[in-house]
């Protein structure tokens, strides 16, 4: 479906349901974010809240559908359409008068060459572990000796 700029800035005056309807199919559109009717309602705060709402009402609604994810997919997309800043445009800075001067260049010189060091990479060991060595003295546990009362 393709939409011009005067039908959705009559959307304005619709009913919820039916800009939600409308929401929804602006947002399966998939317009990208330099098209010029996110430019639109932009230029347009009271639109841009109506549908910044329906989209929310829209998130609600699909919950808990097959479609859920594609869709909550294109109406976060139509959301930040809505809500992103157009970039200002760029004046080109005038250039400075070029007064030559001569420049004392200083010789050139190689760049240094990182230093590589070659580094043994250790075997992973395969095969039973090596036995555990104890880390304090092992003292001799006294033998304990049970008497018949």
């Amino acid at each position: 479906m393709t939409f011009d700029a005067e039908t959705v800035v009559a959307w304005a005056e619709l009913p919820t349901a039916e800009l939600r309807v409308n929401a929804q199919r602006l947002a399966a559109a998939r317009l990208p974010a330099q098209h010029p009717l996110w430019t639109v309602i932009r230029e347009r705060p009271a639109l841009a809240a109506k549908l910044r709402s329906a989209f929310s009402g829209l998130l609600v609604t699909i919950k808990g559908s097959r479609d859920e994810h594609m869709q909550r997919l294109w109406i976060t997309a139509a959301r930040n359409a809505i809500d992103a800043k157009t970039a200002p445009e760029q004046k080109p800075v005038a250039a400075a008068p070029k007064t030559e001067q001569p420049v004392a260049a200083a010789p050139a010189r190689p760049a240094p060459q990182p230093e590589v060091r070659h580094v043994p990479v250790q075997q992973p060991q395969f095969g039973p572990p090596p036995p555990a060595t104890p880390s304090r003295s092992a003292a001799p546990i006294p033998q304990v000796v049970f008497q018949e009362p």
